[in-house]
This record gives structure tokens, sequence and C-alpha cells, in this order.
């Protein structure tokens, strides 16, 4: 049997203060802006809205925050939340896969170190374009770095068309 060893690592500064909602990162935002300065804003569902990403090294890199209130884990949604928080979820996935035309895509539903319910959806491109291939993408691709603005841009506008289409 292998034993882990023991991290140096740590929980992120306040981490436990955000996760009980106390000046949480992501409730701080304003829910009302079309840029919230990570990302632009491209569609306001039921119980969450959904961002193009700016940070990160994959094209299409999105998030969909739950903003009905501040949640944490996913077992603090009720049944009704939870059904319509996965709908808008699916909502952007399916508008990104018809965008990008991904191979895969991914959903990431963390919270390590924004403990605030949101999901990543990392579009997946062909071998010689994706930074992992049949692997999980490395954090830090998703992390560091910056999408192109002006691109971004353009991204944004369209899918925004076609969220609007999907209503």
């Amino acid at each position: 049997m292998t034993l882990l060893r023991p991290s140096t690592a740590t929980w992120p500064e306040n981490f436990l203060a955000h996760r009980a909602g106390r000046d949480c990162p992501m409730c701080r935002n304003d829910w009302q802006s079309d840029d919230i300065g990570w990302g632009l804003l491209l569609h306001r569902g039921e119980v969450s809205q959904s961002y193009l990403w700016r940070s990160g090294q994959v094209r299409g890199y999105a998030i969909v925050i739950f903003t009905a209130r501040h949640v944490a884990e996913p077992t603090e949604l009720s049944d009704e939340e939870a059904a319509a928080f996965w709908r808008d979820t699916l909502t952007l996935g399916r508008t990104l896969e018809q965008y990008y035309q991904p191979v895969k895509m991914n959903y990431l539903l963390l919270g390590n170190a924004i403990p605030h319910a949101h999901w990543h959806l990392v579009p997946r491109r062909e071998a010689a374009q994706d930074p992992a291939p049949g692997a999980p993408v490395p954090f830090t691709l998703l992390d560091h770095g910056r999408q192109e603005e002006a691109l971004l841009q353009r991204d944004a506008t369209a899918l925004r068309r076609m969220l609007e289409g999907a209503a």
C-alpha cells in the first residue's frame, strides 16, 4: 500500500469564510454587468449566468456561475435549483459544441480555489490542437495566460446570438 506524503500545500486564504459565503469573490461580481473582468457575459439563465472566460490557453473556455444565492456545494441546492443549474449548463454546453465543434466537452464542478458553485466548460480539440489529448487539461492551462481579446469579443458576440436563438 502506498501512503500519500504530507503536503505543504494549504487551502486558499479565507477559504472557509468564502465557503460559508462571507466575502465570497464570486458573490462580489456585478451580475448586471456584461463584463465582470474575468469574463464576458454570454447568457442569463434560470439560476446562473454564463461567461466566456478571459484566462487560460483554451479557446472557448467558459464558466456557468450559480447566481441565485451563495452556494458552495451542489448538495446545498434544492432539487429545482439543481435541475435549473444543469439546464443552464447544458444550454451553454450545446452552444459551445455547435460553435467550436470540439472532439469532446469537459464539464468540471470544482470549487477548490473559489468555493462557489460554478461549472468550467472546456472544449477539447483534435490531438494536434489540444494541450492534453485523452487526459484532463492541466488547470494551469485554464488559469494562466489570457485569451486574445479581439477573438474573445468576436466569439462572445457569435455565442450570444446563438444563445438568444436557443431561448
